[in-house]
């Protein structure tokens, strides 16, 4: 079994929303551990809980609302994504929902980090941005670079 997941979240028909697709797809076509897997997790909601009590450690990259210029990223631990008043997560029942449900079931994995990235359109047409492409090289490379350590 897999012991570490990339997991991208989103909606690629909805704009900026499919950055998380976009940065598994480019992850896809580079080198990842043989304990890595990859995956375009959609928008699942609540079912996420159940994806995320499979495997240990998991890497998230979402679209997510920072209150910063459209691109720009950030990457947080669990206890940094909270559904407080207002939700981090772009989707009805987001992410912040979902790890807050897995912490009071006790499933969530050991290590969960999440990679934000803000949109600037979340609208019905595919495509990202040209501030949300030019995150995605970035992005995946954070994220392979946490992937494979240097020693």
């Amino acid at each position: 079994m897999s012991k570490t997941l990339v997991l991208g979240l989103g909606n690629p028909l909805r704009g900026d929303d499919g950055i998380g697709a976009a940065v598994v797809s480019w992850l896809s076509q580079r080198p990842l551990p043989p304990d890595v897997v990859a995956l375009d997790g959609g928008t699942p909601g609540l079912e996420l809980v159940l994806t995320l009590a499979d495997y240990p450690r998991v890497l998230v990259v979402d679209a997510a609302d920072l209150k910063r210029a459209p691109g720009q990223w950030t990457r947080l631990t669990r206890e940094q994504v909270r559904p407080a008043g207002g939700q981090l997560s772009l989707h009805q029942a987001g992410l912040a929902e979902a790890l807050a449900l897995g912490d009071e079931l006790g499933t969530l994995p050991a290590e969960l980090t999440v990679y934000g990235v803000q949109p600037e359109q979340l609208n019905w047409a595919p495509g990202l941005s040209p501030a949300a492409q030019a995150a995605v090289p970035v992005v995946g490379q954070a994220v392979l670079e946490e992937l494979w350590p240097k020693s």
